[in-house]
């Protein structure tokens, strides 16, 4: 008993005097520190750390001194080790979210301001609400104009590669992995990409594609590439799915294929194996491994039955990739496909909606030709559909016709809008001039209420009683915006009879804003959809004034009917705040597409609430119920 009292005795005298030690270490640290001996308080600090790795309050103020020092990387991580063992500390945790910023985990630093944001100090949460919106703003126009620099330039991988980083940098794991892929697939050689997929696909929680990606870049070059990726393998060997997701992650890597090959040899499943070894001499056909594998396979098989060179494995991958969105990867095996069976339509059909898909046009155009053309009425139909809905835009010319004739119970009027334009396509330029002839007028049932004493426009009545003939240019859709500008002259029929002038200049342009959700078209399945345009238009008619629109449907379409079902909710407004120039409008509508008639024609029925939002001419009734029916049809040659 004496003795174990002793041992304890001395094992507290030994801790004692360690701690004593320690303290006299750390004391003599913060001495250097007061005196301004910086590197002798750093050794010192990291002395006394190293004794006893617990003192949180002393690493806190070994990291300041880091930092002072102009080490951020190293004070960063030492705030990081002291935040672990207070992770309630919230002004610990603002302070390491602007340094993680600053020295490139904007990702972990973003996280932690969005958890600040929610913070119990009052100071913090705002402090960390506006540090985030600030920051937020200022990469998400960062990453617009990397988007626009990357449709204007799609080829470049550099491009997608910066964006990829800024989407990282935003959390944004599933689009910045997508934005990889595309670098990846335009530069094959940079085989980097790959680790970064793996490690945006980690934080996607898509584990498979991490996993894809790290075993593709274990089994190539560069050597150093393929040592990092097996850092993170897994313990076992890749399961014969993981290496599939490999190729279709990595398709040109020769030597992912062949080690493939030899798997499935070795579980016996040797028609799979001579595919893979088959398509694999297509990328490679001087692969000595592959020939001499095939030739034993095939001298020792005699009576197997006969493979299909690989293209089974090929439709697989193809499906796969434009299942998953992997455009690129899908289109070269649908060309190796094509060019392996060039009669099988549905094939063809698929490659015209790959080539659509990634803006080739032109060979898309050639497939869609050639798809319609099968015996299949099936394909046959869509094809045609989609050559005759694409081609125009390729033409050298291209001429648009719409029509709008109508009744409005409002004016007691029937009215007509009309347009028909052709658009040149220049290869220098996307930009589209045109010239163009419009129709806007009534059928002169009730001429006094749409007109003035001398004859002249009313412009709340919805009619010019003009035609206008203009040259004008536009920009190509993007976004789904587009821009016009057009002079011309306007002639008004009407005028004539008043001996006034009838032709006058007519300068117009503006925005156009169009998009639609769900079941919008007649040819879709049916269920609910949205449709939404917006409009600046400028016209100098009316005193140089600036009109906005905005059009709106929300509404249900049956399947398989030829009905649609909608309500409408509509707004116009303009610069100078005239009053007819502001209301808005509410109310149900249908639409209907009459069998046997052409696709683009449709009758509509509207029955229209509105109401002006400005006093104006006393005249007019501030609020108005409508009932518009009438035709709509276009086409394009």
């Amino acid at each position: 008993m004496i003795r174990i009292a002793i041992v304890a005795a001395f094992c507290f005298a030994i801790c004692l005097y360690g701690q004593s030690k320690e303290g006299d270490v750390a004391n003599a640290a913060y001495a250097h520190l007061n005196a301004g001996r910086l590197l002798e308080a750093r050794q010192s600090f990291e002395a006394s750390l190293a004794a006893d790795p617990r003192q949180l309050e002393v690493r806190l103020d070994y990291a300041y001194l880091l930092l002072k020092l102009g080490e951020t990387e190293s004070g960063r991580d030492e705030l990081k080790r002291v935040l672990a063992q207070k992770p309630d500390d919230e002004r610990l945790m603002l302070e390491y979210a602007y340094l993680a910023f600053e020295t490139g985990k904007r990702p972990e630093a973003f996280e932690l301001f969005i958890r600040l944001k929610l913070a119990k100090d009052e100071s913090i949460r705002s402090q960390a609400a506006s540090t985030f919106a600030r920051l937020d703003s200022e990469l998400k126009l960062s990453i617009e104009r990397w988007r626009e620099a990357a449709a204007k330039s799609p080829d470049s991988y550099s491009v997608h590669e910066e964006l990829a980083r800024l989407l990282e940098e935003r959390n944004a794991w599933v689009e910045a992995a997508a934005e990889y892929r595309i670098a990846f697939g335009l530069k094959p050689d940079k085989r980097r990409f790959l680790l970064d997929i793996a490690r945006v696909e980690l934080e996607a929680v898509r584990p498979d594609y991490a996993s894809a990606a790290i075993i593709a870049a274990s089994r190539g070059t560069p050597a150093m590439v393929a040592e990092e990726a097996r850092e993170f393998l897994p313990a076992r060997y890749p399961y014969v799915y993981e290496f599939e997701l490999a190729i279709q992650m990595d398709p040109l890597n020769v030597a992912l294929r062949r080690e493939l090959g030899f798997l499935l040899l070795k579980m016996n499943r040797e028609r799979e194996a001579v595919a893979v070894f088959e398509a694999l001499l297509k990328l490679a056909p001087d692969d000595a491994l592959a020939i001499a594998q095939l030739a034993f396979l095939r001298v020792n098989r005699p009576a197997a039955p006969p493979v299909d060179n690989g293209l089974t494995a090929v439709k697989e991958l193809a499906d796969k990739s434009f299942e998953r969105g992997y455009l690129k990867d899908a289109l070269k095996y649908l060309e190796q496909l094509h060019e392996s069976n060039p009669d099988d339509a549905a094939t063809t059909l698929r490659l015209g909606w790959t080539y659509n898909m990634l803006k080739l046009d032109r060979d898309a155009v050639r497939c869609f030709d050639t798809a319609r053309r099968s015996t299949d009425s099936k394909i046959a139909a869509e094809a045609d559909q989609a050559y005759r809905s694409l081609s125009p835009s390729l033409a050298p010319v291209r001429t648009t016709v719409w029509m709008l004739p109508f009744y409005s119970s409002r004016w007691r009027e029937g009215f007509a809008y009309s347009q028909i334009k052709a658009e040149f396509r220049l290869p220098f330029t996307k930009l589209r001039p045109y010239l163009s002839t419009r129709f806007i007028g009534d059928m002169n049932f009730n001429s006094g209420l749409l007109r003035g004493p001398a004859g002249q426009v009313t412009p709340g009545g919805l009619s010019e009683n003009a035609v206008v003939t203009a040259v004008g240019v536009a920009t190509p859709r993007s976004h789904n915006l587009m821009a016009w500008g057009e002079a011309g002259g306007s002639w008004q029929y009407f005028a004539q009879r008043n001996g006034t002038a009838t032709i006058r200049s007519d300068f117009r342009g503006g925005v156009n804003f169009a998009r639609g959700f769900g079941a919008a078209n007649f040819s879709s399945e049916g269920g609910w959809f949205a449709v939404t345009t917006a409009d600046a238009v400028y016209l100098s008619r009316f005193n140089n004034n600036t009109l906005f629109y905005s059009q709106n449907r929300v509404g249900y379409h049956p399947d398989g009917s030829a009905l649609q079902f909608y309500i409408n909710l509509n707004l116009t407004t303009d610069v100078q705040r005239m009053d007819w120039a502001n209301y808005f409008e509410i109310g149900p509508g249908v639409r209907w597409q009459a069998p046997g008639l052409p696709r683009s024609l449709y009758l509509f029925a509207d029955f229209i609430y509105g109401r002006h939002m400005l006093k104006g001419d006393p005249s007019r009734a501030r609020k108005f119920t409508d009932f518009r029916a009438g035709v709509w049809y276009a086409f394009t040659r």
